[in-house]
Order: structure tokens, then C-alpha cells, then sequence
């Protein structure tokens, strides 16, 4: 376990700025309730329904969550390939909480943090704060999924010990203070995927917190000095992951930019400019400008505009309704008087809008242009849902007379059209075939 010198600077006001941000909106969004009375982000897994930014998603729309992941795949790569690994340094929870713990762990141990000799009570003292902090980032966690407002009310009366959440909001608990706690650096080093395939993403030209080597080497050996490095390794008792940023790209480099701060105050002591700093391989190399624009970015900007691009109208077009209809396996059709077909259908419907509405069924013959009936149902050909509410019945069809020619063509082709009666041209159309019983 590595315990890094704080350092001020620059770099740590902005990230202090970016990381109080991003923590005060993930303990913020779960509790938002919007105008309409829907979570503004809800993953209501049990409920098999999923509250976006005002708009109701259920698991049947796999198009929108590839969609998704492509969108955020693609904007890994390319923010990587731009600004390298940004996200390690200024947006992962790991390096957000483990630089929170730090801070903790120095304001009750002071210097003595992370050292042998501190003492017994504040090293317990320091843990318990820790546990603390990973139960409120737990609870909040969860509360993406259940609402917070059930489980401050469950807590309150002391009846959560019987939910599953409780038992999960545990086990993130415990695991969170072990990882951020003791396994810390490791994770970024030997266990993140992205930390693996980084090299993959970056190239020459790819902003990144990197070493001046053209102007720091050779460095500073004893007495002697020929580059502007005077080996002070600053830069490495800073680093949270421990390694010597000097040596060039790493896996273990998460970009935090501290020793960039480390840095520049040193330099600044010598009259010069920092050695280590957001540059480019080619800018140090060449001393040309950062190149933007080249075909590695190019490429996952167009992949990334496609991709968003496929999303945009995937949810202008989305139809907020739900519906599955198949026929009645336990009940076939039958012929009834005046070559008539009378069909058993099951349906399941449901309203994936963020408001109540009304619908209305109709069915057709789509082979014939025909309209067929719908006689009877538990619920009629109208009705209402609310938000999210579905609904299962059956709902029987009849036919217009046809003819013996018709009836021997073994089936019927068929559809039903669920319309909202608010908004007609707002339908969901199901194909359905119906099978012709014999004469």
C-alpha cells in the first residue's frame, strides 16, 4: 500500500474542483424527483424498468442500451486517444476516493499518516471514518436501483435489516473500504482493464501528463549536473501508484497530474520551466503543436457521430408502449355461424411513458384489408395505464364472413394496433397469424 505525499498546485485546485463536482452529483441524482413524480435515474431492476433523465426505458429496448455501450465505448476510446487517460485521473472512483481517504487519514493522524508509529485510537479512528464514508457511498450507490427515500425510511424505523438492499449496501460497504482502503494503487496497476489496453488507444500525439526527457536528461548525478533534472524525486513520492513518471508511459500512470504540481514548484525554485507537464510525445520530441486532428481521431469521431446519431433518432422515433400478443395455445380458433373465425388472444401491454394514458386496440385483416372485431376482453378495446403499469388479459377476435376459398388457405394473417387516443399517429402494430380451423 502506497501513501503519497499531498501536494499542492494548480492541477489539484482543478481536479479538487472536477472531483466535488462529480461527487456531489452522485450523491445528488438519486434523490431528484422530477415534476412528474418519476425518479430523475432509477434502475428499478425488480421492476424490470429503467428511469433516464425524465424518460421510461424497459429491458425489450436492447437497441437503445447497445446504443449505450457503443456510446460510451467509443467515447472511451476517443477522449483516450485525445486527452489520454483523463478519466483515471480526474473521474474514476477509485482515484476519487482514494484521494478523499487520504485526506481523511491525514486530518486525524497529521504527518503520522500512513506511518508505523502512528497511534492505536487514530489509526481505528481513521478506519472508522473510512467505513463511514464507504456506507454513504454505498447507500447512495444502491440508491440508483431502490429508492433512497424507502431505505432513509426503513433505516429510520430500523426494518431495513429485512430488505436484500441492506445486505448489499454491506458487501459494497466492505468491499469498498478494503479496495480504496488497503488495496488502493494495486487495482489501477494489476487489476483495471483500461489500464491494460491504454497503449492500444494512446499514440504520439495524445495529450497526456508526460516527461520532458529532451530538457531533463541526463539527470543530476551527485554534483554534477548536465540536464535540468536535479533528481530530487519529488515526482515519485507524489505519485499515488508509485511509479517514476521519468521512465515514460506506464500502466500504473493514472494521469492525477501531481507530479506535474510536484513538479513546477521545484523547477520554479531553479528559474525554470517544469519538466513534467500535459504534453505530447511528438511535441517534446519535435517541439511541434499537439496534433489534434489525425486519422486515429478522426476515426472514432465518425464512429462516435454515427453511433449518436443512430441513438438520436432510435429515441425520437422510440414509441413509449409496449405491447406482446400471441395467440391462445389453450384455446384455438373456431368457426362460428356465417363462415365466421373467432380467435383467443393474450396480451401483455404496457405504458413506458412517463405519464398515464389512454389506449385503444383495433384489429386487422391484413391479408384482405379487413377490419376484424374485438368482441369481448377483461379490460375492452380501451382503457387506461399509468406510468409504467402493465397490464395482461385476453381479448377475443372475430372475423368478417369469408370464404370457402379463404377458409382453406389454413390461415389468417393478421395485426393489432395499439394506439394512444390522445395522440393517434402514437401506434404499436403486432402481426399475428391466426390459424383456420377446418370445416
Amino acid at each position: 500500500m502506497i501513501i503519497s505525499r499531498p501536494q499542492s498546485g494548480k492541477v489539484r485546485t482543478r481536479r479538487n474542483i472536477v472531483m466535488s463536482f462529480l461527487v456531489g452529483l452522485f450523491l445528488v441524482a438519486p434523490w431528484v424527483v422530477l415534476p412528474d413524480t418519476s425518479p430523475l435515474i432509477r434502475l428499478d431492476i425488480p421492476k424490470r424498468m429503467f428511469h433516464l433523465f425524465g424518460g421510461l426505458f424497459i429491458p425489450q429496448e436492447g437497441l437503445i442500451l447497445w446504443f449505450f455501450l457503443l456510446t460510451m465505448g467509443l467515447s472511451l476510446f476517443f477522449f483516450t486517444s485525445v486527452i489520454g487517460r483523463v478519466w483515471c485521473g480526474w473521474g474514476c472512483p477509485q482515484t476519487i476516493y482514494t484521494d478523499l481517504f487520504d485526506r481523511i487519514g491525514r486530518f486525524v493522524l497529521d504527518s503520522k499518516y500512513g506511518k508505523k508509529d502512528a497511534s492505536i485510537l487514530g489509526k481505528y479512528t481513521v478506519y472508522f471514518l473510512w467505513i463511514v464514508v464507504s456506507f454513504i457511498a454505498s447507500f447512495h450507490w444502491i440508491a440508483y436501483f431502490v429508492s433512497p427515500y424507502e431505505m432513509l425510511a426503513d433505516y429510520m424505523r430500523f426494518s431495513a435489516f429485512s430488505e436484500t438492499y441492506f445486505y448489499f449496501t454491506l458487501f459494497f460497504t466492505a468491499a469498498m473500504f478494503i479496495d480504496i482502503g488497503f488495496i488502493r494503487e494495486q487495482f489501477c496497476r494489476y487489476a483495471c482493464p483500461y489500464a491494460r489496453f491504454q497503449t492500444l488507444l494512446m499514440d504520439e500525439h495524445s495529450w497526456n501528463v508526460t516527461y520532458d526527457f529532451k530538457r531533463g536528461e541526463p539527470r543530476r548525478d551527485g554534483k554534477t549536473k548536465i540536464g535540468d533534472c536535479i533528481s530530487c524525486n519529488m515526482c515519485v513520492a507524489v505519485c499515488p501508484t508509485g511509479i517514476d513518471i521519468r521512465d515514460g508511459l506506464q500502466v500504473g500512470c493514472v494521469a492525477c497530474g501531481k507530479c506535474v504540481d510536484a513538479c513546477t514548484s521545484i523547477m520554479a525554485k531553479e528559474n525554470k520551466k517544469t519538466l513534467i507537464g500535459y504534453f505530447s510525445l511528438n511535441q517534446i520530441e519535435t517541439g511541434a503543436k499537439i496534433k489534434w486532428v489525425r486519422p486515429r481521431t478522426v476515426i472514432y469521431a465518425i464512429l462516435l457521430s454515427v453511433v449518436l446519431i443512430g441513438a438520436s433518432i432510435q429515441l425520437l422515433t422510440r414509441i413509449p408502449m409496449s405491447m406482446i400478443a400471441a395467440s391462445n395455445k389453450s384455446m384455438p380458433p373456431i368457426l362460428i355461424p356465417d363462415n365466421k373465425i373467432r380467435a383467443f388472444v393474450a396480451l401483455r401491454i404496457q405504458n413506458i411513458a412517463p405519464v398515464e394514458k389512454e389506449f385503444q386496440l383495433s384489429a386487422f385483416d391484413t391479408r384482405h384489408g379487413k377490419e376484424i372485431l374485438i368482441r369481448s376482453g377483461e379490460e375492452g378495446n380501451q382503457f387506461k395505464l399509468g406510468s409504467g403499469e402493465m397490464k395482461s388479459f385476453s381479448i377475443v377476435l372475430e372475423t368478417q364472413s369469408l370464404t370457402e376459398q379463404e377458409l382453406n388457405e389454413g390461415y389468417l394473417p393478421g395485426s393489432i394496433v395499439l394506439r394512444n387516443t390522445q395522440d393517434p399517429e402514437e401506434k404499436l402494430e403486432k402481426t399475428l397469424s391466426l390459424s383456420l380451423p377446418r370445416k
